[in-house]
């Protein structure tokens, strides 16, 4: 059962094609393959002689192997502490508790609690406070009869763990890193169809601006797990040998790709009323289609292609520009230059040139790093999203844990509290998907389940069906939820079918605790909510604010790493407004969605025009900018010198670089007045 996954795991892991895979598998599916095969030794091993230290380890191994997210070297062992001692604690208190019902049900809630409190700590904390309180429920399900062995047994299998999981990440420590810049590259690839989007006329320039925001969000997402894996291995950035400074420069590549597409922005509207007879829309949107696919491949690590057709295009748009009006021909040309660009990008990523990369205070480009306990008392108020889902989710396994104590006596109820912490999230459009997610992968996988258990009779055969399930529930248990959902239900029917029996009796515990659970998950949204729609205006508002920080670095000509560092701090506002819109979609109340989206909107191209102008390196005109940052100063909005500002009228002008973000600034600054 385990040749086929040792075969294929070591294929993956040392890059060598075989005759069936020939290409280079993500991080996630190898340290998938990984996970299962840690899991499955002790019971392969083990299961005949030593049933329970079989069970104990591989639950041990199960569970906090999905504490292991992608990181360094230093990220992956403070992670092994944390988590080790965490189940220990956990396993050997708890379990010491379940000879009497009451002691059970307040160490579930206070546990529940405290555990779910760790989220004020950072992700990587919230991962383990939540296997944590899995870890409970499971020991719920298994009432181990001798805590003290079950917790020593458990302790092997998270130390068996992460024994592998460390050897893996000393020999092989920039694995996450190059799978970031992979993903980063992958995100920006699309990024960048979006921007070909503006030059199609018969694509709505709404639906062009809605789909580049949300990959924003999504590039900022990817970028900052980058700097994280990269700038945070302190022992890393001590070294000086070539692969680590080829990959900082290629950090700073990468990150550069996605500045120089920003910074490819007009005002599109009139670009396309004024261009579209001239035929040069076509060529613009061919021409960065062909970027963006050479951009997938440079991901790929495959050489790039279709130079030839890059040159053809690239000829005729500029012949096209040689016959345009003055300004016509001076937005092609600058779409001719910032496509040089990004070209010349992606070239010197692909063949990893090793530039010469200044050796600024990268650590400035970290999160601030305050100890655990100043991060665990900013969360100790009743306001604090960390301590009002730690109050609901405490409660709803209180309740849970006395529906299932009163009304059934079923040895499978522990799933109703395993369904709650899996699905419940601090957020309602969060909980939603994941409550359709998890009742449409249940019901697939038991069906499946179903189909196997009736048809197939070997039991080895059955097992080895089971086996890739748990390969599928851990390839699938970050990027498509509702599909690991249907791999590990099918996973534990088969498995739990062929150890108790009654595979009827299974199925329909499993479909009825999901589907209580998920009720209970919902319906405790509204017990202390986490409300986004009450922040949108001061989001927005924030995303304002850092534009106009961003551009007074660019107009004092602040230093390159300050000018960086504002450059970050307004892509993640940005950011936090676009998740706040997304969250508030859903909710209930009334809120003013339009209105918000036109502030990102417009925030969103203010940003793209100051990259446009700090990257041409062009002087600006003081008093043009004092003007702007007026305009973009959220004190001074609403102030009695607003009374002057209206919607400035373009016309069909061509405006572009510090012309068109005095219009935009103007217009944010007039559509606020108004609200």
């Amino acid at each position: 059962m385990l040749v086929p996954l040792i075969i294929i795991y070591f294929c993956f892991v040392l890059n060598r094609p075989s005759f069936f895979l020939a290409f280079r598998l993500k991080e996630s599916v190898t340290d998938a393959l990984r996970n299962t095969l840690v899991v499955l030794m002790p019971l392969v091993l083990l299961y005949a002689k030593h049933r329970q230290m079989a069970i104990a380890m591989a639950v041990g191994a199960l569970l906090i192997s999905l504490t292991d997210l992608p990181g360094n070297r230093r990220n992956k062992t403070l992670t092994a502490l944390q988590s080790i001692v965490a189940f220990l604690l956990i396993s050997l208190l708890f379990s010491t508790g379940l000879s009497s019902p009451v002691s059970t049900g307040l160490m579930l809630v206070c546990f529940t609690f405290l555990l779910s409190m760790l989220a004020a700590l950072g992700g990587r904390s919230t991962v383990v406070g939540t296997m944590g309180i899995v870890l409970m429920v499971f020991i719920l399900g298994l009432r181990p009869h001798e805590p003290l062995i079950f917790s020593c047994y458990l302790l092997a299998g998270c130390i068996w763990f992460y024994l592998v999981s460390l050897i893996q990440v000393f020999v092989w420590p920039f694995r996450s890193l190059h799978q970031g810049l992979r993903e980063t590259l992958s995100a920006t690839a699309d990024f960048l169809k979006a921007k070909a989007n503006c030059y199609d006329p018969h694509i709505s320039l709404e639906e062009s601006y809605r789909q580049i925001i949300t990959l924003h969000l999504r590039v900022s997402e990817k970028q900052e797990l980058v700097r994280q894996l990269l700038l945070s291995d302190r022992a890393a950035m001590r070294e000086s040998r070539p692969q680590v400074k080829r990959l900082l420069s290629s950090s700073i590549k990468v990150i550069g790709l996605y500045e120089q597409i920003t910074a490819m922005h007009y005002d599109y509207e009139v670009v396309r009323l004024r261009l579209a007879p001239t035929g040069a829309l076509i060529v613009v949107a061919e021409l960065i289609n062909l970027l963006a696919e050479e951009a997938d491949q440079f991901k790929k690590d495959v050489p790039p292609g279709n130079f030839e057709r890059y040159q053809e295009l690239n000829i005729e748009l500029s012949k096209i520009a040689i016959r345009l009006p003055t300004e016509e021909r001076a937005v092609v040309n600058s779409i001719l230059t910032n496509v040089g660009a990004i070209r010349q990008l992606l070239e010197d990523i692909h063949l990893d040139r090793d530039d010469t990369v200044a050796n600024p205070n990268f650590n400035a480009f970290l999160p601030r790093g305050d100890n655990y306990w100043q991060k665990f008392k900013m969360q100790l108020h009743f306001q604090s999203p960390v301590l009002r889902f730690s109050l609901r989710l405490a409660l709803l396994f209180g309740i849970g844990y006395l529906a299932t104590l009163f009304f059934t006596k079923d040895y499978y109820s522990y799933w109703l509290l395993l369904t709650i912490v899996i699905v419940a999230r601090p957020k309602l459009a969060v909980t939603w998907q994941r409550n359709l997610e998890r009742l449409a992968g249940t019901f697939a996988g038991v069906v499946l389940a179903s189909a196997f258990i009736f048809l197939i009779k070997p039991t080895v055969v059955l097992l080895v069906i089971a086996s890739f399930a748990l390969l599928g529930f851990f390839i699938w248990n970050r990027p498509k939820y509702g599909w690991s959902v249907c791999c590990i239900t099918i996973c534990v029917v088969i498995c739990l079918s062929l150890y108790h029996g009654q595979p009827t009796v299974i199925v329909s515990a499993r479909v009825w605790y999901s589907l209580v659970g998920c009720a209970l998950a919902f319906a405790g949204i509204f017990i202390f909510p986490v409300w986004i729609n009450t922040e949108l205006e001061d989001l927005g508002r924030s995303a304002t604010e850092g534009n106009r920080l961003f551009l007074e670095a660019v107009v004092n000509g602040s230093e390159q790493q300050e000018i960086w560092l504002a450059r970050k701090e307004a892509h993640l506002r940005l950011a936090r407004l676009s998740e706040g819109i997304r969250h508030a979609r859903v909710e209930p109340g009334k809120v003013d969605l339009p209105g918000i989206e036109h502030i990102q909107v417009l925030n969103y191209r203010i940003n793209a025009v100051i990259i446009s102008l700090f990257l041409s390196g062009r002087k600006l005109n003081q008093k043009s900018a004092e003007t702007i940052i007026n305009y973009l100063n959220h004190d001074w909005v609403g102030a009695i010198h607003i009374q002057e500002i209206s919607e400035p009228i373009n016309g069909n002008h061509l405006l572009k670089g510090q012309e068109l973000l005095e219009g935009l600034a103007c217009t944010l600054a007039a559509f606020t007045k108004k609200r």
